[in-house]
């Protein structure tokens, strides 16, 4: 996910209860709740989308490789040849100590192939694509994976107007792996190319502003690309997997 730069928000009293969406997306409610929120927030937990096996069909897929690859990166961050070509990795940049962003191949990759069953179970191009008012495609997807002790990232923006970034866990994700943050309204009147803020940079707005989500297993944050969002470290154990998928 390639990172923008940062802007300033004005947020007052928001807190993830307000930013759950519940309801299959074929009800009408859950289509209209799902593009307010986005609309005025710039994110939403979509709590339905995805059903109980889509989601044990994604782990049975896609666990055995991203366990093997994690397991390899606490070894060495920078993975091995025969590993890439082992699961059809077409890269795999470190984007942080210990965190790695991992890219199947979209045309020979089993792992790919099982990324994009649960983006279409889910109605990710749905969601995204009712928002913006046209239809979206996806443009990119991968794993971000990070090791116990790896580090987060800062503040960021994945893209600009008309591009939606869709974040999602296999499994629970406890607070000390490393929560989502979110700052909702940050994406209205966002400028790409704005030179960074220091002040949001710093922490302090931020701090101030942010939603924090431990990722549920199976419901997906998705956000208007420009919403300014960053992951805290994972202080634990236990390596975290997030699957993301980018719409434009």
């Amino acid at each position: 996910m390639a990172a923008m730069v940062t802007g300033s928000s004005d947020v007052v009293g928001v807190d993830l209860r307000d930013l759950r969406c519940s309801g299959a997306w074929e009800e009408p409610e859950t289509q209209r709740r799902s593009r307010e929120l986005l609309e005025r927030e710039g994110c939403a937990v979509m709590t339905e989308v995805v059903g109980e096996d889509a989601l044990v069909e994604a782990r049975r897929a896609l666990e055995p490789a991203l366990f093997r690859i994690a397991e390899s990166l606490q070894e060495d961050q920078h993975l091995s040849e025969a590993l890439k070509e082992e699961f059809g990795l077409v890269r795999a940049p470190p984007v942080g100590d210990g965190k790695t962003n991992v890219h199947f191949d979209e045309h020979e990759s089993e792992e790919h192939a099982a990324m994009e069953r649960l983006a279409e179970s889910g109605r990710f191009a749905e969601v995204c694509s009712s928002y913006c008012g046209r239809d979206l495609t996806l443009y990119e997807s991968g794993a971000s994976i990070t090791t116990p002790g790896g580090e987060g990232m800062e503040w960021h923006r994945d893209g600009q107007e008309g591009e939606c970034t869709v974040l999602v866990s296999l499994r629970d994700v406890e607070g000390n792996q490393g929560e989502l943050g979110v700052i909702p309204k940050s994406h209205a009147g966002a400028v790409a190319d704005k030179a960074e803020d220091e002040e949001v940079a710093a922490g302090g707005e931020a701090e101030r502003a942010a939603v924090w989500y431990a990722y549920e297993a199976g419901r997906p944050m998705v956000i208007d690309a420009r919403t300014q969002h960053s992951v805290r470290d994972n202080t634990s154990e236990t390596t975290r997997c997030i699957l993301w998928y980018i719409y434009n």
